[in-house]
């Protein structure tokens, strides 16, 4: 079962100087258009810390893998690396790591089991606020990232999928407000009709095998309701 489904906005521009304040990092990386936990643990007291360490976590992987990505290494010390890195603008150098690997990721979330670290406030770790082991798949399109957790038995390729399918049924639902990213409030006013998308495609977050004809009838009933 899917534990948790995130909408939100990250950060891309990892070469400001000087790198901002914390507080600066949470105001630009705090913009969350959608955000649903589909357990009573998830909804819990510490729903907003949960939710705001998810995030927080995916935008560091994110990050390092940007940066990973944009960053020449040392020919003597990574001699791999670095001719992956010289490559990559050659068509016709297959990278091995894929043409997408700092738009999505994948990493596991493990219970904190040290009481003394939970009830410290400023250590911001989702493994703090889950009491079982949780994969966080994610990815990041148009400068929205979807991100969602599930449970570790939870069929992962097919999360996967989903996150592929809902994200594209988004941009092509809201492709017009998406792309004006330096306005993110044009899309939170549409947060509804992004909820209603969700409960057609993941029931109580509940996966489910989506065909392309059934999508489309989907998005064709949504958009039949939203006219009515």
């Amino acid at each position: 079962m899917v534990y948790a489904f995130i909408i939100h906005s990250i950060e891309t521009n990892f070469n400001v100087q000087p790198p901002p304040s914390p507080q600066q990092q949470q105001q630009q990386q705090s913009i969350i258009y959608l955000s649903q936990f589909y357990t009573s643990e998830g909804n819990n007291k510490d729903y907003i810390k949960r939710q705001n360490s998810i995030i927080e976590k995916v935008i560091k992987d994110h990050s390092f893998k940007f940066q990973c990505e944009n960053t020449k290494p040392d020919e003597k010390q990574f001699p791999d690396w670095a001719f992956s890195y010289s490559q990559r603008n050659n068509v016709n150098f297959v990278d091995i790591r894929g043409e997408n690997s700092s738009k999505e990721g994948i990493f596991r979330i493990i219970p904190n089991k040290h009481s003394s670290l939970k009830n410290d406030d400023t250590f911001s770790d989702p493994s703090n606020y889950v009491t079982t082991p949780k994969y966080c798949i994610w990815k990041k399109i148009l400068g929205v990232c979807f991100t969602i957790v599930c449970e570790d038995d939870e069929n992962r390729l097919l999360a996967s999928n989903f996150l592929t399918l809902f994200s594209n049924v988004i941009v092509d639902v809201f492709k017009t407000t998406i792309t004006k990213t330096i306005n993110p409030m044009d899309i939170l006013p549409r947060s509804e009709e992004i909820l209603l998308l969700l409960n057609s495609y993941l029931p109580n977050g509940q996966l489910l095998f989506i065909s392309n004809q059934f999508s489309k009838q989907i998005k064709t009933n949504i958009q039949q309701l939203s006219q009515s």
